[in-house]
């Protein structure tokens, strides 16, 4: 090889190893990003499903897929009481992501709900979403540093962090663990 197929094979894995950052295709969020539009509702669903994925495929509220207890999962969670949309600002937290940020409790809401159906199609949906779903967000006191992480694949997530209790509350991102099945 001459230098410059050296040089471009060098440029081809450095671009490689910049977009993936040695994570796992099935872990990285911006894969998943970049595959779907950045509209509020595609009308985009996992199949078997009316409410799993960006926007929702249903007649109305009671309108569910063949898979309806996971359906009935996704429907919950797509209503959320507060939501921080794409390229948006809430509580003084700016979401630069191309899909919403859900409030913490909406998120373990949803992990409960998965777990609970403990089936195939409800673990896939929640190793998916938790694996490339990095952030939530809440109100508490200010995060001082992480304290536990849960090890995934290719990276970590803080799921104990060390709080100042002398400070006042304020809203701040927090880490989603990965999805675990119930044991």
């Amino acid at each position: 090889m001459n230098r410059f197929q050296n040089y471009i094979i060098i440029l081809l894995l450095a671009t490689a190893v910049g977009a993936f950052h040695e994570e796992s295709v099935f872990e990285d969020e911006d894969i998943y990003n970049q595959a779907l539009p950045t509209v509020p509702s595609t009308g985009i669903t996992v199949p078997g499903t009316k409410w799993c994925g960006p926007g929702n495929t249903a007649a109305d509220y009671n309108d569910l897929g063949i898979q309806r207890e996971t359906d009935t999962c996704c429907r919950q969670h797509d209503h959320c009481e507060e939501i921080l949309e794409s390229k948006q600002s809430l509580y003084g937290l700016n979401n630069s992501d191309l899909f919403p940020i859900m409030k913490c409790t909406c998120e373990q809401i949803f992990l409960n709900c998965l777990q609970s159906i403990d089936n195939m199609f409800a673990n896939t949906l929640g190793r998916v979403y938790f694996g490339t779903r990095k952030k939530c967000f809440a109100n508490g006191y200010p995060i001082v540093r992480c304290k536990q992480h849960q090890n995934g694949t290719y990276r970590q997530r803080c799921i104990l962090y060390e709080v100042d209790k002398q400070q006042p509350k304020i809203w701040q991102f927090y880490d989603m663990p990965f999805y675990s099945y119930k044991r």
